[in-house]
């Protein structure tokens, strides 16, 4: 059942009760329903400027409904089979990676079009971004950019919208010997089109002997990750995504398409380069820079023990308290913490697991085993003292470059219920007073068979790169960060050994998160409260200073501002406001969007993008 919503029958219930006071309501987007939604003929207008490009949404899980026009078992299969497949929501205009409970693909859950945008233009060049651009302006419609959709937030999708899904403008450029890059220790310049996935990016880098910095997943799309910061595999080598830029073709609110770079719009090239996704422009293209091919050795790991007792957390904490060391001298990646893996492990005595995988470029196995050995060493020679045995096994690869290395991962699976929880940590949250940190480690896993997701992608790579400009809106944190740590809501393990296999092989965060029952508005409030009242409160603790990456954080963490942007903040909100005074994009959390206020089932527990409701100026 489709919710209607008058924002005007809520503003005269907030008079009645006396909470505010009388006055002229808000001026508020239109929404389907209100006098000032564009009529069709304005929509039909729309679609002949960009040649039949938009597009009215059909969830996907309708066909899983018995009482549509559209249902069929066998579609409905498909469906099911692809909702936790990343690509495949890449490739939908309409749905994104996590849709909380929009449309399920289930026959007894709800379906409604009403919480996916209200059209989508299917844009594959400039003039379909500006046609969209300058209708949202001249409109008031809120618009919302999906690229890929692989948006944790919620950003890249919502109601009563008018979507620009950029995900079609293709195209990849390389320029050996660019002077632009070769000025930032670069080899080539590389223009990537906004539609692009990091897959496809790394093959086209390897076929020119070329490493870009890129993400860690293959379906991971250009455009939301570069202007949020971007980490990668490789940034504690060369830095994070958004620093490796040269330049960018943007959409601006106006509609104004621009090439922004360190002597064009500098200050509007500062802040798409860090500043978040759907908030300034709209991003057309970027130039980045490439470095030289190198080889790498990739480093396997697992250390195991009784799960969740005083051992475990023992070993956790000395095991983060080494890792600046090994950063420092070229190690970086990915590991997984799991407290008590339960039944997915037959063991007893093997269910505390911390496992994942190094590369270290440049080194030859031998050269990376002499780098981390020690760590492992001290660990088995602590077994001594713990209370419980400690086992350590590794392995290690050599490959050619970095493509080949990162063949090996698999995409990420989405589709979930989700609420992520960050926090970056320096070398004194790692290396401070080993009893509190053991205690406050302790704390961010409740629940013994959650995940803490780490990402060693920081360190002096992020602190010392050169950046055009002289720097960008990346959380300043980035640059005394070493880790990235994410706190991962999800149900018990699974039984299935080949889904248990899934989880070691060589990739970014890949889980299959059951953060809290489908439909259950409780269970959720409950597991966001946890999550971000105990569990990353935590990680505060630990880093107090720092901040958070906003792509994997939670969206309802109350100190957004100084969390996700830190000292860069005012001057972000200053050019929002210059280059985007209207509010034609907006999304929480993103700059400026307190400007705005979320009237209707949203509040800080309410939905990640799908929520019905109003937005309306804040007086």
């Amino acid at each position: 059942m489709v919710v209607k919503f008058s924002v005007t029958a809520f503003y005269s219930a907030l008079l009645l009760s006396g909470i505010v006071q009388a006055g002229p309501p808000p001026y508020c987007k239109p929404i389907p329903g209100s006098s000032d939604w564009p009529s069709q003929a304005e929509w039909q207008a729309l679609n002949t400027s960009i040649s039949g490009r938009l597009i009215k949404p059909v969830p996907p899980g309708q066909v899983c409904q018995a009482n549509s026009s559209s249902y069929s078992v066998v579609a409905c299969e498909t469906v099911i089979s692809q909702w936790s497949n990343s690509s495949w929501h890449a490739q939908d205009p309409f749905t994104a990676d996590y849709n909380d409970d929009a449309c399920l693909p289930n026959a007894q859950a709800p379906c409604t079009a009403a919480l996916y945008p209200a059209y989508v233009i299917n844009a594959t060049n400039v003039t379909h971004v500006q046609a969209g651009v300058k209708f949202a302006k001249r409109t008031g419609v809120r618009l919302i950019v999906k690229g890929t959709g692989h948006d944790i937030p919620g950003r890249s999708s919502g109601p009563n919208s008018l979507s620009i899904y950029t995900h079609n403008i293709r195209g990849i450029d390389v320029s050996i010997g660019d002077a632009r890059a070769r000025k930032y220790g670069g080899v080539a310049a590389v223009k990537i089109g906004a539609g692009m996935r990091m897959g496809e990016i790394y093959m086209v880098a390897a076929q020119h002997n070329l490493t870009i910095v890129g993400g860690g997943d293959n379906d991971v799309g250009i455009g939301g990750w570069i202007t949020a910061a971007g980490h990668s595999p490789l940034s504690s080598k060369y830095g994070l995504g958004a620093d490796q830029v040269l330049e960018m073709e943007v959409v601006t609110a106006n509609g104004t398409h621009l090439t922004i770079n360190e002597n064009s719009y500098p200050g509007l090239f500062w802040a798409m380069r860090g500043g978040g996704g759907s908030t300034f422009a709209v991003m057309i293209s970027v130039t980045v820079r490439a470095y030289p091919s190198v080889g790498m050795t990739a480093y396997t790991f697992s250390y195991n023990t009784t799960g969740n007792t005083d051992t475990f957390w023992s070993l956790v904490t000395y095991f983060h308290s080494q890792l600046p060391a090994i950063n420092d001298k070229g190690v970086m990646g990915y590991y997984w913490i799991i407290p008590d893996a339960g039944v997915s492990d037959p063991n007893p005595a093997t269910r505390g697991q911390i496992f994942g995988a190094w590369f270290v470029p440049e080194k030859s196995p031998e050269e990376a085993t002499k780098i981390i050995s020690p760590m492992e060493q001290t660990i088995r020679n602590n077994t001594r003292n713990w209370e419980d045995p400690v086992s350590v096994t590794n392995s290690s690869y050599e490959f050619p470059d970095f493509s080949s290395a990162w063949s090996l991962s698999t995409p990420e699976s989405v589709g979930p219920e989700l609420r992520l929880g960050s926090r970056l940590l320096t070398r004194q949250a790692l290396e401070g007073d080993p009893q509190r940190l053991k205690k406050l480690w302790k704390q961010t896993t409740t629940i013994p068979q959650n995940i803490i997701l780490g990402h060693m992608v920081a360190g002096p790579g992020v602190k010392n790169v050169k950046i055009p400009g002289g720097g960008n809106s990346v959380l300043p944190a980035w640059r005394d960060a070493y880790v990235h740590l994410g706190k991962l809501f999800r149900g018990p393990f699974p039984d299935d050994p080949d889904e248990i296999s899934r989880l070691r092989v060589l990739t970014d965060c890949t889980a299959i998160p059951r953060t809290w029952p489908y439909l259950n508005d409780t269970a959720k409030l409950a597991t966001t409260k946890l999550l971000r009242n105990v569990e990353v409160e935590a990680l505060r603790e630990m880093a107090p200073h720092s901040g958070a990456y906003i792509n994997e954080a939670d969206p309802t963490e109350p100190n957004w501002k100084k969390t996700f942007w830190g000292s860069n903040y005012p001057r972000l909100l200053e050019l929002k406001n210059y280059w985007d005074p209207d509010g034609v994009f907006w999304c929480i959390p993103c700059v400026g969007h307190d400007q705005w206020t979320f009237i209707g089932n949203e509040g800080i527990e309410g939905g990640i993008g799908q929520s019905l409701g109003r937005i309306c100026k804040t007086q």
